[in-house]
């Protein structure tokens, strides 16, 4: 898995390079991840426009990723989510966890 970080004023725009993020590989996803959040960035922005599927592994990554980021006092924002992906946070009750924007700009003002 590939994870492009693009520092920027406030943060972090980490671009998720995987169509796919399931069972197989959530928990190195997650370890990537972690990687980036040593420096405890203000706002982490997930750019998720190459990404279609997630699973709950993925999901319960993205809510460990969440917790951690809020600990230290940060914030995590999605943007370019497809509507499949949209569907999920709403029917998963996740979008009131997490800020869901439409695009990568919106996400990193």
């Amino acid at each position: 898995m590939l994870i492009v970080d693009k520092p920027f004023e406030k943060g972090i725009i980490l671009s998720v390079k995987e169509t796919r993020i399931d069972m197989s590989i959530s928990r190195k996803f997650r370890e990537q991840v972690t990687k980036y959040l040593e420096k405890k960035p203000a706002i982490v922005v997930f750019d998720m426009h190459e990404t279609e599927y997630l699973d709950s592994s993925a999901l319960g990554a993205l809510v460990t990723i969440l917790r951690d980021v809020k600990n230290y006092g940060g914030e995590i924002r999605l943007a370019n989510l497809n509507q499949t992906l949209k569907t999920l946070f709403k029917l998963s009750k996740l979008e009131s966890m997490f800020k869901i924007f439409e695009t990568v700009e919106e996400a990193a003002k």
